[in-house]
């Protein structure tokens, strides 16, 4: 069985390493220094099996960017089942059957009852671009390479780089407009967070006044950024959006943010988004949250 440690700053160590670290505490008589590690310093432990992987946290200490961390880490891997051990009062124990619910699980203990409310904040970190571009998405790294041969210029076709990097269904453009608005105008076929139709219908729409307003407004400050810094942007982001048909979204994703300007001189920027996973869920007040605000 492989364990792994996630420490408050979202530091993925080996549990030997971890311990070491540890071994500078002066430890309670009454605990081991791994139990110690999570009652009392808010680290995650996680080991995987060949039948699924055992998660155990205390969720009133846990800090976001470590269970953070931890969606990305079993997203990637994938188990068939969990074993979620959490602190509450006493130890407690529960059998998890898939992602999905394990994802809103750890929301649920971490959070509470407002982790499955729109007003839950977006949560994004900025990732160092690896220069062999070994660990980034396969289609973010052939984008990327388009991005540098054509020196940041689309041509007239603004579609054709996105396409032969094959990410096109989960792109979208926003254009930059005389008053400083940034107005998408183009958004791929995958990108259904807003329903089916979604990719067309909120074409020409400023960027951050989406159906779901709260979370529109978080996620896209980060594209009147990309001009000023006027570099690849490289994030991992998570977040919930609440949908017009009251269908909740909890969404853990990859994003590539690259400036670009089109033939005439006009300012581009892109966003490419690779999903890590998601867990969907329909709730009342989502439906009366977005219906309020679309």
């Amino acid at each position: 069985m492989k364990k792994l440690l996630i420490d408050r700053r979202g530091t993925i160590l080996p549990v030997e390493r971890g311990l070491r670290r540890i071994g500078r505490y002066k430890l309670p008589y009454d605990c081991d220094p791994l139990t110690f590690a999570i009652r009392d310093l808010g680290v995650i432990e996680v080991a995987f099996a060949e039948w699924g992987a055992r998660v155990r946290l205390r969720p009133a200490i846990a800090s976001s960017r470590a269970v953070s961390e931890l969606m990305y880490l079993l997203s990637d891997i994938r188990p068939r089942r969990f074993v979620l051990t959490h602190l509450q009062r006493t130890w407690e124990e529960e059998l998890v059957p898939a992602f999905s619910p394990m994802v809103l699980r750890l929301e649920e203990l971490v959070y509470g009852v407002r982790s499955r409310h729109p007003d839950k904040l977006f949560h994004a970190e900025d990732r160092s671009l690896d220069p062999d571009q070994s660990l980034m998405p396969a289609p973010f790294a052939r984008l990327l390479r388009q991005w540098i041969r054509r020196n940041g210029r689309l041509p007239d076709n603004a579609t054709v780089p996105f396409r032969r990097s094959g990410c096109l269904g989960r792109t979208t453009l926003v254009e930059e407009c005389d008053d400083s608005r940034m107005v998408i105008a183009f958004r791929g076929r995958h990108l259904t967070h807003y329903g089916t139709a979604g990719w067309t219908k909120y074409i020409g729409q400023p960027i951050d006044r989406q159906p779901d307003i709260r979370f529109s407004s978080a996620a896209s400050a980060i594209y009147a950024e990309a001009h000023p810094r006027a570099a690849p942007i490289l994030q991992t982001c998570e977040g919930t959006i609440a949908s017009p048909a009251g269908v909740g979204r909890r969404s853990i994703y990859e994003r590539l943010i690259l400036p670009w300007h089109l033939p005439d001189g006009r300012r581009v920027v892109s966003g490419v988004s690779h999903l890590r996973g998601r867990a969907d869920w329909k709730d009342a007040r989502n439906l009366s949250e977005s219906a309020s605000i679309s």
